[in-house]
């Protein structure tokens, strides 16, 4: 039987086994998505993990001893990477399919199943790629991750919608927007992006895809390489590729969500504005998360009252001079916007305690976040 037996540097074969982290998946009562697939390659070795939502593919340059393959669990071998500290790893196949790692003075045995078991991977046909610099694609992410719904039975909310639309001669505009009914987040930038032609695309990608491509934001990289192929969207980068099953469903009209133009502005002390809900947040109750915000000329103030607890008030200075306005809101949706925004100074607009607040920044002009209030 011809088993496998190879050689490869320790630090970048642990960096693509943290990449997989995500993708294996340890709940699965399907054992088999626990595990990773180790192949030689003509570049020397692949590795592949998938959910089946989401695929990675990662190419790594290894000294292979003999052919053949090996499935093992993609968190064990994890672990087991972690805990050496040899520049250089020999990895063997067992003839029970379990796999010998030896590093340095250490030794293990890892238990491993049957290559044959591993689910069968077809590449998408036809991937058109473009490369988008690296710090949009991370900002685009990092502003809509949050919001994305939990709720399985609205599966076109399940992930973030992500379009290009063409802008002047090499560049597009890229629009990302993720919404779970009671806050939307859209961001919009245009860019330069390689290889671009012109042509509009657009896709809901998973929101395990999502969470997957923000440990591929973590290589040291100018671009990110985005593919779009029928049903599915692919990231790409220094070797490692993750194909994200597309949502195959409607995005919702989310431009109807945003008021056009609120009647109330409220600008206020981003950093304040976190201190002081935290505080407040203290004694809301777990169950709601509900606290008041009460607008007054000048000035904001936080108040919650809980009877299990006790009650609390937080004052800040804000620049506002409308009515008196008292609006209820999840704090933690307020605390998830204010956290991914980076401008000292946040506008709020609203026009009464009843329609959504759109939250923006002047240093951050293409991001828009509606919370809509709650009833208190």
């Amino acid at each position: 039987m011809s088993t496998l037996e190879l050689e490869i540097e320790r630090n970048a074969f642990l960096s693509t086994l943290y990449k997989a982290q995500g993708v294996v998946d340890k709940k699965s009562t399907v054992n088999v998505l626990s595990h990773l697939l180790i192949e030689p390659s003509s570049d020397g070795l692949k590795l592949t993990g998938t959910d089946y939502d989401v695929v990675l593919e990662a190419a790594l340059d290894a000294r292979i001893l003999h052919g053949g393959l090996a499935c093992v669990n993609g968190k064990s071998l994890f672990d087991v990477m972690k805990s050496l500290d040899a520049p250089t790893v020999h990895l063997k196949v067992l003839d029970t399919h379990w796999i010998e790692v030896k590093a340095g003075r250490s030794k293990f045995k890892l238990a491993g199943i049957n290559p044959t078991d591993f689910p069968e991977i077809r590449s998408p046909d036809e991937v058109v790629w473009f490369g988008i610099p690296h710090g949009t694609i991370k900002d685009l992410i990092e502003k809509t991750a949050f919001s994305v719904s939990g709720d399985e039975t609205r599966m076109n909310l399940n992930g973030v919608f992500f379009k290009l639309d063409p802008s002047e001669e090499g560049r597009a505009t890229l629009t990302m927007v993720s919404t779970d009914g009671h806050r939307l987040s859209k961001v919009e930038t245009t860019v330069e992006v390689g290889g671009y032609d012109g042509q509009p695309y657009q896709a809901i990608i998973h929101k395990k895809g999502v969470q997957e491509m923000r440990r591929l934001l973590e290589d040291d990289v100018e671009h990110i390489e985005v593919g779009f192929a029928r049903g599915y969207i692919l990231f790409r980068s220094r070797g490692t590729t993750f194909t994200v099953r597309q949502i195959e469903d409607t995005y919702p009209d989310y431009e109807r969500v945003i008021p056009p133009d609120p009647d109330s502005r409220i600008v206020a002390n981003r950093a304040e504005m976190i201190a002081a809900i935290r505080r407040i947040a203290v004694l809301t109750s777990s169950k709601t998360s509900i606290l008041k915000m009460e607008l007054a000329d000048g000035g904001m103030a936080f108040t919650t009252s809980n009877p299990d607890y006790g009650e609390g008030r937080d004052e800040i200075d804000v620049t506002y001079g409308g009515e008196p306005i008292t609006i209820g809101f999840n704090y933690v949706y307020l605390l998830d916007v204010l956290n991914v925004l980076r401008s000292e100074m946040v506008t709020l607009s609203c026009n009464d305690a009843f329609s959504p607040t759109v939250i923006t920044s002047d240093d951050e002009p293409g991001a828009r976040f509606v919370v809509m209030p709650m009833r208190i």
